[in-house]
């Protein structure tokens, strides 16, 4: 049973790791400077909304996998804290 437990830890950290890289790569993206070649808010605002979809794929990116790792380890495991390093008092 002790195995299981850990690789149900280790499925929760790998599944927020990830979920803080792939949160701050969208972020990124949505905060990089665009090239002069494309459209800018004046032209319509198609760069406002693209910076506004990147950050709500990046939250959306973080809660997955973050959700995909708790949901892991709660099916394994049973009753858990959705933060991996934090433990429920029963």
């Amino acid at each position: 049973m002790e195995i299981l437990k850990r690789i149900a830890l280790i499925a929760h950290w790998v599944g927020f790791i990830s979920a803080i890289l792939f949160g701050l790569l969208f972020i990124g993206f949505a905060l990089w400077p665009s090239p002069s070649n494309t459209f800018s808010i004046a032209d319509g605002g198609i760069e406002t909304h693209q910076r506004v979809l990147g950050l709500l794929l990046s939250m959306l990116a973080f809660f997955s996998c973050s959700g995909l790792g708790w949901m892991v380890r709660f099916i394994l495991m049973g009753k858990v804290h959705f933060l991996p390093w934090r433990t429920l008092n029963h």
